[in-house]
């Protein structure tokens, strides 16, 4: 992230640097904060629904929430990111665990869960076939499609840069560019086939769309625990962004104690901040996700990246900057009209 703030503040220069600080690392800690925030909505909901469907108890949200904050309150108080790697590599393997197995649901274990008025006799092409092609909230999908590469979008630079080897850099790109189309495939094909055999009423939280089983209430709890175990991770960078604003940052050599606590207090004000925000929106997760990605992820995807270019390649041909300056053009509408139609569907779209 320092490469990040550090580009745009050469490119973009004071036009966006508010007391001194480069708006484009204030946006990438909104979106990882965004991130956070959509996790504390998704847990409660998912620790809530395994509950029920497992021992027909209802919790309330607000308490599963609480409990999820006093676990992840202590852990942003890590300092060092190398010391989480553990929970994320553990994190990893449980929404592998998850990914699969709901696949193996949709595929194999839902037979008796079609779309409203289908025929059970169908199989699942049949079912794909007949998806509508628009629904009445479309318009949100804009939103969600720029959030759903929040880690590409704020840490493309920073891996590049973590890259040690120069001929493993220049490589990156290609790598990089194959990651990224093999991920849209895999989106597509994975929500294609769970929207085709879990049904028009799948919800946003898939896991809560799942049929009742053993299979169903392990991966509920996988997620839940994979979420929780990188909710820290998430909220790192941001907090690093945050604590450089309020000169609590402490690095690696800076252990004072003072400067520690007041770290720890911010992080603390920050995570149940999140929360009190969590609670208002706990209904309306594609919502918040879609907002999230509209307001904040598209400008980091479609408007800085090309005014930064125009700004640092001073040899580029003014096809290039005209076509730069039509890309932040439509970012700039795009986050707009995004932004708007969330807003205004807000109660169209709940869970």
């Amino acid at each position: 992230m320092a490469q990040s703030g550090m580009l745009s503040g050469v490119a973009l220069g004071a036009l966006l640097i508010p007391g001194n600080f480069p708006m484009l690392l204030n946006d990438i800690a909104a979106m990882q904060f965004g991130v956070c925030l959509t996790y504390l909505i998704f847990v409660p909901q998912n620790i809530y629904e395994l509950i029920y469907n497992a021992f027909g108890i209802i919790v309330p949200k607000q308490a599963i929430l609480i409990a999820m904050l006093g676990i992840e309150i202590p852990l942003c108080w890590i300092r060092d990111i190398r010391k989480l790697t553990p929970t994320n590599v553990l994190a990893t393997i449980l929404i592998a665990f998850g990914l699969i197995s709901v696949l193996f649901i949709a595929l194999f274990n839902n037979q008796d869960v079609l779309l409203e008025g289908g025929d059970e006799d169908l199989n699942l092409l049949q079912e794909i076939s007949r998806l509508p092609m628009i629904k009445s909230t479309w318009a949100l999908f804009i939103g969600t499609s720029f959030f759903c590469f929040e880690g590409s979008i704020t840490l493309l630079v920073p891996l590049q840069e973590a890259v040690f080897n120069k001929q493993d850099r220049d490589r990156f790109p290609s790598v990089n560019n194959i990651v990224v189309s093999s991920t849209v495939i895999f989106y597509m094909i994975f929500g294609i086939i769970c929207w085709a055999s879990f049904g028009d009423s799948v919800r946003t939280a898939l896991t809560a769309s799942l049929p009742e089983g053993t299979l169903s209430s392990l991966v509920q709890l996988a997620y839940s625990v994979a979420v929780i175990l990188t909710f820290p991770l998430q909220a790192f960078p941001a907090l690093e962004v945050v604590c450089d604003t309020t000169q609590t940052k402490t690095g690696r050599n800076k252990a004072v104690e003072d400067i520690i606590k007041k770290r720890n207090v911010t992080a603390t004000l920050i995570v149940c901040l999140l929360g009190i925000i969590a609670v208002m929106a706990t209904n309306y997760l594609g919502n918040v996700v879609s907002l999230i990605g509209s307001f904040v992820g598209i400008p980091i995807a479609l408007i800085y990246p090309p005014l930064m270019h125009n700004r640092l390649v001073k040899d580029s041909s003014n096809t290039t900057r005209f076509m730069n300056n039509c890309l932040a053009c439509v970012g700039l509408f795009a986050a707009g009209a995004a932004s708007y139609t969330t807003i205004a569907s807000w109660n169209e779209a709940e869970g």
